[in-house]
């Protein structure tokens, strides 16, 4: 070999060499080199991703957003808030415009092979509703034959009832619409999504919540998690490590307000490997040992997360149902931190 074809060889080599280094850098040391997170959200839904009347993003999956700043960048504003919606939200990480997407999305195993993403956690347990006005005279899902219901496109929703008409044999028209048409008009008779989104729609969109009413009736199960692309197994355990983070500190009782002397004081195993003081669960995510400290001091456990913006402390006055810890009814738990 010549010495130019030796030379041509070499460099081409080393394009090789770093256009794949690059290509597999981890989403982890992108992050970092970055110096944001980008995070998709939906924009205008209020109580869990809306810009406030102060101009600054504020709700629960905001709130989950900070979070992974806070224990990747060591400072929840470090976000770059990135507008999906849904059918955006999943193509938003196969381009690599986000790097987590916290958004209401239902965890499905086709979701994940069809956009090869995944769903590393759960933070909302919800299940499908119909919301109706109490004067329609609907009480059942029967009752819904030759009447109309609105429902948000390409959404699970859409799918589920979609199907059940069809098993019911109901000649009900499906409308495709955004929940908030449901209260400008009389195009529809119902309204179908998760329940959760019912009782948003209903806190945000009418001061007349008296003449509607939830049926009591639910149409599916709907676990809702972030997404994340399926390509990098640290990061899917960082991201789920966060939503674990704040579920343990609620289970344990940590909050951002107490979460220093615990810090000092704590003679619980998990409470001091979650706070760093103890364990090497920061070094196993490729994160330092104040992680989940600073998640819990920024944003608090997940009780306070959802109780700000969805919970008690909120217009939408929602109940935990499912959402609640294991040991008070619901399903909500994470894993050791052991």
């Amino acid at each position: 070999m010549s010495l130019p074809q030796r030379l041509f060889f070499c460099l081409f080599s080393l394009f090789v060499f770093v256009f794949e280094t690059n290509a597999h850098a981890s989403t982890l040391q992108n992050v970092i080199d970055r110096g944001d997170l980008n995070c998709g959200v939906y924009p205008d839904d209020p109580s869990r991703s809306a810009i406030s009347i102060n101009g600054q993003w504020e709700g629960f999956y905001v709130d989950f957003c900070r979070a992974v700043a806070a224990a990747v960048l060591k400072n929840p504003e470090y976000v770059n808030y990135v507008e999906v919606r849904a059918k955006t939200r999943f193509t938003s990480l196969v381009d690599k415009t986000t790097d987590v997407v916290m958004y209401s999305s239902t965890w499905t195993l086709g979701r994940e092979d069809a956009y090869a993403i995944s769903f590393p956690a759960i933070y909302l347990f919800d299940g499908q509703g119909i919301l109706v006005r109490k004067s329609s005279g609907i009480r059942t899902l029967e009752d819904l034959d030759n009447k109309s219901i609105c429902v948000t496109n390409n959404t699970t929703s859409q799918r589920n009832i979609e199907n059940i008409l069809t098993i019911k044999k109901l000649k009900t028209r499906v409308i495709y619409s955004k929940g908030n048409q449901f209260f400008r008009g009389s195009a529809c008779d119902a309204y179908t999504g998760d329940k959760m989104n019912l009782r948003i729609s209903l806190a945000n969109n009418t001061a007349r919540q008296q003449e509607y009413v939830i049926l009591p009736v639910t149409l599916s199960r709907e676990p809702i998690g972030p997404t994340v692309r399926n390509d990098d197994a640290q990061w899917r355990r960082i991201i789920r490590s966060v939503i674990h983070a704040t579920i343990l500190a609620e289970d344990k009782g940590i909050t951002a307000d107490n979460v220093d002397a615990l810090r000092v004081h704590s003679d619980d195993i998990e409470v001091t490997n979650l706070l760093g003081t103890t364990g090497k669960i920061g070094n196993m995510l490729g994160l330092d040992k104040d992680w989940a400290y600073r998640i819990i001091k920024s944003v608090g456990n997940y009780a306070q997360i959802f109780d700000r913006h969805l919970g008690k402390h909120s217009p939408v006055q929602a109940e935990r149902g499912l959402s609640a810890l294991w040991k008070h009814g619901g399903t909500l738990f994470a894993p050791p931190f052991k």
